[in-house]
């Protein structure tokens, strides 16, 4: 069998968007594709029909999401060029036919929610000025800057938002606007509407200088032209939301005393406007099981037949849960891997997942019998011909007391009583996890002889609130869990060579190796990606450091000065020895390049071998949908410093 190498990228497929029609006979979902000629992503729309079987709807290779109307798909394409500040809808007919121009909206970036008897319901993308009041876009004549008066006034993979709002409005069919249903000044977050199309729920905040962590929760009824607030600003973040019939609309409210809180799940009547707190589930609704082998978005909960449908990270994979109007909940099928979205009625679900180590595809689930089946196989002929080496998994209790998991990963070729070089791979969040999943980078190094290693620490989903809060406790509890797993491995894997194993990680994982670095002599090499390395700038310069990275420590510079700089690994730099790569984005606003720099200057001055390799126009995605010959760049320069310290022939 052949090994996985870096391009073997370019040989995956990538599914996503599953979605019925409104007849529950066709099932309509995208395929995507990493295009080495083009050094981006080919995406189309495809139909499943149970008779007939699958048929590509779309051949642009740009339409990555699409929605039903009636027996049409609408979506918009980058090939139909739009009228500056306008967006132009496609509708294709399932039946056949080319795409045609279904509607103009004289709005820029409008997204339709829904198609009602006598409106259309969408949000559109909006500038304003210093008052809170629309306006139109305009370039200085005298050359380009911009001028910035809010927080957050840039977002990670949109760029500048200072001043963007996302505006709900109601159109007719010709998609001119007839009412705005929020304020100029409003940023709408998740909008949805009752099947009678007499209720708009919606969330987002009206702000002028900085957003509230926590959004609000609206209602618009449409027969009485009224707006209800049901959670006001700063109360609770809010989202999740879907209506479990015309009267009643659940949501999430997510308190943020500290990072990794659970959210609680409300049921609102919306005759009375009163809410009801359901039992506490202690999980987000979502899968939040990583991978850099994934490409498109889709539905993490559904309605039927009167019963919510969800996703939820349980330890190290995904469940698909069944819950009632009281907030009585079942497990329906547990995922020996990950599900990334799914659509439910009386034919069944259909998924995409990823199972048994291989990349996604599309299955059938009978929810009454629990038969599991197959549809597609674009990836099918990759699994047979590439050898995936599956992780063997193991649970311990470490001298703590925590139960922790660990995931191992044999190098191709692997000989008994031969040695090899490892590296041990740190997810990001923290509040997320690693699981059985296939994980192109991981097959990578195994495929270079690496042994390749992960868990998920304290700081992790899929085990409650309570293991997920790290509060005040970053570089402390998850770095005692991470070494009690890396000296666990080596005890249960003697092929490993000690004086060899290597740490990556990103984001939160590149935060751990920057922490490790600066407190353990005991890696080759470290590869820190999209890092953070000094909380003080991290708080101060990132889309959500202002909230997120201050009530993660507990509180902020000016309060508490040596709490944000005991938790920085910059502080800790001057013990590191350990060789040091660092991979930056030079657009990711979410972990700003200066905290690299900052580390990799530190490490400079402290004469440990280090470097930067320096994305141009890459953001904090780079590695799961930046553009590909980047990602193969990336996944070179990670191989090749590992091999410089540590490799197969050290």
């Amino acid at each position: 069998m052949k090994k996985i190498e870096i391009k073997s990228l370019y040989e995956l497929s990538f599914l996503s968007g599953v979605q019925y029609s409104p007849d529950g006979k066709n099932v309509m979902f995208a395929k995507a594709y990493a295009d080495e000629d083009s050094n981006g992503y080919k995406s189309d729309i495809y139909l499943y029909n149970k008779e007939t079987g699958i048929k590509k709807m779309t051949g642009s290779g740009d339409v990555r999401s699409a929605q039903w109307f009636e027996d049409k798909l609408l979506f918009s394409s980058r090939r139909e060029k739009a009228k500056e500040g306008t967006t132009s809808i496609l509708a294709l007919d399932i039946g056949g036919g080319e795409a045609y121009n279904f509607l103009t909206v004289p709005e820029r970036g409008a997204r339709i929610i829904k198609i009602a008897d006598d409106f259309i319901l969408a949000a559109v993308s909006r500038k304003i000025d210093e008052k809170g009041e629309k306006v139109t876009e305009k370039k200085d004549p005298l050359g380009e800057y911009t001028v910035i008066t809010e927080l957050p006034f840039w977002f990670n993979g949109r760029g500048v938002v200072d001043k963007t709002r996302s505006t709900i409005v109601l159109l007719d069919k010709e998609g001119n606007v007839t009412k705005q249903l929020t304020s100029d000044a409003f940023s709408a977050g998740q909008v949805v509407i009752s099947d009678n199309n007499r209720y708009i729920a919606y969330t987002g905040q009206e702000y002028l200088d900085m957003t509230d962590r926590e959004s609000g929760l609206f209602v618009y009824d449409v027969k009485e032209d009224k707006t209800y607030t049901i959670v006001e600003n700063g109360k609770m973040g809010v989202g999740g939301l879907m209506f479990f019939d015309d009267d009643t609309l659940f949501y999430e409210g997510t308190t943020f005393e500290w990072p990794g809180r659970s959210p609680n799940y409300f049921v609102l009547n919306l005759n009375t406007k009163a809410s009801k707190t359901l039992p506490f589930a202690d999980a987000p609704i979502g899968s939040s099981v990583g991978t850099d082998a994934s490409y498109g978005a889709g539905a993490s909960m559904r309605l039927y037949n009167g019963k919510m449908y969800m996703l939820k990270t349980d330890w190290s994979h995904t469940a698909l849960m069944e819950m009632d109007k009281d907030g009585n909940i079942k497990k329906l099928f547990d995922a020996n891997g990950s599900i990334s979205c799914f659509d439910i009625n009386e034919n069944g679900v259909y998924m995409i997942a990823m199972l048994d180590m291989k990349p996604g595809e599309l299955y059938h689930l009978d929810i009454n019998t629990g038969e599991l089946t197959q549809i597609t196989s674009y990836n099918e002929e990759f699994v047979k011909e590439h050898f995936i080496s599956k992780p063997e998994y193991f649970t311990f209790t470490s001298d703590e007391g925590v139960e922790l998991e660990g995931f191992v990963i044999k190098p191709y070729g692997y000989e008994e009583g031969k040695k090899y070089p490892a590296v041990f791979e740190i997810h990001g969040g923290p509040k997320v996890a690693f699981g059985a999943v296939f994980h192109h980078e991981m097959q990578c190094l195994a495929s270079k002889g690496y042994f390749v290693f992960y868990t998920n620490p304290r700081g992790s989903d899929g085990r409650g609130e309570d293991f997920a809060n790290i509060t005040e406790k970053l570089g402390y509890d998850d770095y005692r869990d991470l070494m009690a797993v890396f000296d666990e491995v080596l005890k249960r894997y003697p092929d490993i060579c000690e004086k060899r194993v290597g740490i990556a990680g990103g984001s939160y994982g590149g935060f751990m190796c920057n922490w490790m670095v600066g407190h353990t002599d005991r890696f080759a090499a470290a590869a820190s990606q999209r890092s953070i390395s000094n909380y003080l700038t991290k708080a101060l310069t990132t889309d959500i450091g202002f909230n997120h990275n201050m009530s993660q420590l507990g509180t902020n510079p000016w309060k508490d000065f040596d709490t944000f700089w005991e938790h920085s690994p910059l502080k800790h730099a001057p013990n590191a020895v350990t060789p040091t790569l660092f991979i930056q984005s030079d657009e990711d606003y979410r972990c700003w390049m200066s905290d690299a720099i900052q580390m990799y200057t530190a490490l400079k001055l402290n004469n440990v071998d280090t470097k930067v390799a320096l994305f141009k126009g890459e953001n904090h995605e780079l590695s799961r949908s930046g553009k590909p010959k980047n990602r193969e760049s990336r996944l070179m320069e990670i191989i090749s410093w590992f091999d410089k310290y540590m490799g197969p022939d050290k």
